[in-house]
């Protein structure tokens, strides 16, 4: 197969091209845009067609990525990644040091609000002037778009930040340095209006040509409603102890998630490490995702998250706390599986350099999603035997035979790009990409059927409905890679049900950017994010073994951390925007 190297114009789009949407902006000529005069896009020309509005649609859908929105990045933040290096901009978030002058959460705010604002543009000109240069099915599409992206942003704003400003038009700028936060019960209800609506106008994913990819569709719209309604719904059950709020959202997240599998648009899909590399591409589990192509939009994938000795940085690694998680091949957790072998594998160097793993101790035997999502050492991947365990000679105290690697993967607490915790990702890691590591043509799933069910049996499970619809969303899951139940969701109690539906959300989900906001919605941060993650077992020098700390001890104040802080920048503008408890 060879990397795609183009993709629909609909969706994607140069630089150039997102700021030519801003009225009044010089210097698009009419290679992109036609329009007159050539030295600008006027809003008296430039929505008189369907292709300017899907033209400002596109630049909206832009602001949902980029450097600050890598869904890694997000994963590097909780127990289950960890970004080592002290320049990274969510390094601070992590140990506890963020503030209203940070940088990270400032950059998702500004992303948020830019993409609602160009939302309600295209709104508004829709009732403008739609009505005149449009059909009316591409009214309502581009409407539906708009209004899905309008919710998709305040829903990420919600749980990022709590209560936030209401724009339902563009501002002026005395009404942007004027308003005030509309409360947590506001901003859900504005968010499942525009995604109820949405739906109704969208089509489902059936209705697409491939060359459509990337747009949102009825059934992404109805997703984004379950996940905004079980955030919020974790919200009001943890934080604010307000029990039937949250019955009614979870109750929500059911049924959203129900309609969803009831619609027969999407399955999973049959290989869990495929559907995370180009051969995964139009996959029928994904209900949503962003469209790159190399060249065009790439991204980093391979530069930053692939192994060290393959011309990566290693910027955010998994950690041991993830790997724990993993159950083994029979479906019993590591503590409780007769299958677990504790011991790390040994790995030994014949006379010219070559590794041969003698056996896999702790990694054999388990849950395939695990070798998916994680590699470690003796797992081979690109035609290269992984060992990162610490030097056999040289730099720090030689590891002994066995323990050893002789391969610039090794880990080694000077080597800041490289891993820390002695795993690098596999997910969005495909070879293909390591010729142009930082042009990864791979799209970022947003969106897919498993977290569906997976929202599924958790709400039902919240509300105590634990019966066989329950345990046949995770059985479905679990299926996918012949994975058996240790224990049928119906005979478990409630608590032992959330919990194990938890656990299988992680390691379903890792590092796809999902498990900070459920950290938060469940408050379990507060348990997690505080103390040293770990990485695999290294020698103590001394017979036994023991697993390498993290550099940094990480930080989480609660109740302050469980949302970001408004940015300074953004109430020096305007003294109405109330700041978060604790900054």
């Amino acid at each position: 197969m060879t990397k795609k190297m183009t993709k629909t114009p609909n969706v994607l789009f140069s630089g150039i091209l997102i700021l030519c949407i801003a009225l009044g902006i010089t210097g698009c000529n009419d290679d992109l845009l036609t329009t007159v005069p050539q030295d600008r896009v006027s809003s008296a020309t430039f929505w008189s067609n369907e292709r300017d509005f899907n033209t400002a649609l596109n630049g909206a859908y832009e602001r949902m990525v980029g450097v600050d929105l890598n869904p890694m990045y997000f994963d590097g933040t909780t127990d289950i990644g960890y970004s080592h290096a002290d320049w990274m901009r969510q390094h601070e978030y992590v140990m506890g040091r963020a503030n209203a002058l940070s940088g990270w959460s400032a950059g998702i705010w500004s992303r948020s609000f830019t993409g609602i604002s160009r939302a309600n543009e295209i709104l508004a000109q829709l009732d403008e002037v739609g009505g005149d240069v449009l059909s009316g099915e591409a009214a309502d599409r581009i409407r539906g778009e708009a209004l899905f992206l309008r919710g998709y942003f305040y829903h990420e704003l919600l749980w990022m930040f709590g209560e936030v400003p209401l724009f339902t038009s563009v501002p002026t700028v005395e009404e942007a340095r004027s308003v005030s936060r509309s409360s947590r019960e506001e901003v859900y209800d504005r968010i499942t209006s525009d995604l109820t609506e949405a739906a109704n106008l969208l089509r489902p994913r059936s209705g697409l040509a491939s060359s459509e990819y990337g747009r949102a569709t009825s059934g992404a719209a109805m997703a984004y409603h379950a996940r905004t309604a079980l955030y919020e719904a974790g919200w009001q059950e943890h934080h604010e102890g307000n029990a039937s709020r949250a019955s009614t959202l979870y109750g929500t997240a059911r049924d959203m998630a129900e309609a969803i599998m009831n619609s027969g648009e999407y399955e999973l899909h049959p290989d869990f490490r495929q559907l995370f590399t180009y051969a995964g591409e139009q996959s029928q589990e994904i209900i949503f995702d962003y469209q790159k192509v190399a060249g065009q939009n790439g991204w980093w994938a391979w530069l930053g998250f692939a192994p060290k000795s393959m011309g990566s940085n290693v910027d955010v690694e998994p950690t041991r706390e993830l790997v724990d998680r993993f159950p083994m091949e029979d479906g019993q957790p590591i503590d409780e599986s007769p299958m677990y072998d504790p011991t790390p594998p040994e790995i030994t160097y014949d006379g010219d350099g070559n590794p041969n793993v003698q056996t896999m101790g702790m990694y054999a035997d388990r849950d395939p999603r695990f070798y998916g999502t994680v590699l470690f050492p003796g797992q081979e991947f690109n035609g290269v035997t992984y060992n990162s365990y610490p030097p056999c000679s040289g730099e720090g105290s030689p590891a002994p035979n066995g323990y050893c690697s002789q391969s610039i993967d090794r880990i080694l607490i000077s080597d800041y790009n490289n891993t820390y915790t002695g795993y690098v990702a596999m997910k969005y890691v495909d070879p293909q990409d390591e010729s142009s590591p930082s042009n990864s043509g791979l799209n970022i799933i947003k969106m897919r059927y498993a977290d569906v069910l997976l929202m599924y049996a958790e709400a039902k499970a919240e509300l105590g409905e634990l019966d066989q619809s329950a345990n046949d969303a995770i059985q479905e899951i679990r299926d996918r890679v012949n994975l058996p139940m240790p224990q049928d969701v119906t005979s478990m109690n409630q608590q032992e049900a959330i919990d194990f539906i938890r656990n299988e959300r992680v390691i379903e989900l890792a590092w796809e950017g999902l498990h900070l906001a459920d950290i938060r919605r469940w408050k379990t941060a507060e348990d997690v994010l505080n103390g040293n993650v770990h990485g695999i077992d290294i020698s103590d020098g001394n017979g036994g073994f023991d697993p390498v700390p993290g550099q940094h001890t990480r930080s989480f104040e609660a109740p302050r951390d469980y949302l970001w802080p408004i940015p300074s920048g953004e109430r020096d503008l305007n003294p109405n925007l109330s700041q978060n408890p604790g900054y």
